[in-house]
């Protein structure tokens, strides 16, 4: 009898002891998950305005010696003079030099290309996160197609003065940014420097 007494209390004690092996397991679990989260969430140094981590992305300027004649203002009223009317601006707007050449800000692909009489001809590129890059008063003859892949910095058009709600303006690119389709400032994005 003392020897079956003896085996439960020492299977008594294996039970517990097991059971205390895997409490601690688990609790260790949990601290290693939670500090891989708190480092990878600081380890987002570069969280733009929109919370977009853009760390990842290198953008580039979208024209060359081109003059910003209208930057983005997001709340504030613009006079538009072509149609002589004050309007929010969720864009900037390059007025081309010499150089009437239009480049992809950063890698994607293209998802859109279409023209139409208040835009003019637009180019729209997919990159990651959500984020489009949208070019509009293109002239007719784009370098790209539905589906292509970019990179950042190469040629995907011309600008022209084909965006007739702001043809006063001239040939100009009309650029604008959205991430899951809402309207952010490309100076976020864009190394401008002075403007």
């Amino acid at each position: 009898m003392d020897k079956t007494n003896s085996q439960q209390k020492k299977k008594i004690v294996m039970n517990y002891v097991y059971a205390v092996l895997i409490g601690i397991l688990v609790i260790a679990c949990a601290v290693t998950i939670a500090l891989v989260s708190a480092n990878n969430s600081n380890s987002r140094a570069d969280i733009g305005d929109d919370g977009i981590d853009v760390s990842t992305t290198t953008y580039v300027v979208p024209m060359q010696n081109a003059t910003i004649v209208k930057d983005y203002l997001g709340s504030e009223l613009q006079y538009n003079d072509t149609l002589k009317q004050w309007e929010i601006h969720k864009a900037i707007d390059f007025q081309a030099s010499d150089d009437l050449n239009v480049y992809a800000v950063a890698d994607g692909t293209v998802s859109n290309v279409y023209t139409n009489y208040l835009e003019g001809t637009v180019i729209e590129i997919s990159h990651s996160d959500g984020i489009v890059s949208i070019y509009k008063s293109l002239n007719n003859e784009v370098s790209v197609a539905v589906g292509d892949s970019v990179s950042a910095g190469q040629i995907i058009g011309q600008v022209a003065d084909s965006m007739a709600q702001e043809s006063n303006t001239g040939a100009h690119l009309h650029f604008e940014m959205t991430v899951n389709g809402v309207k952010v400032d490309p100076n976020d994005y864009l190394s401008l420097g002075d403007k």
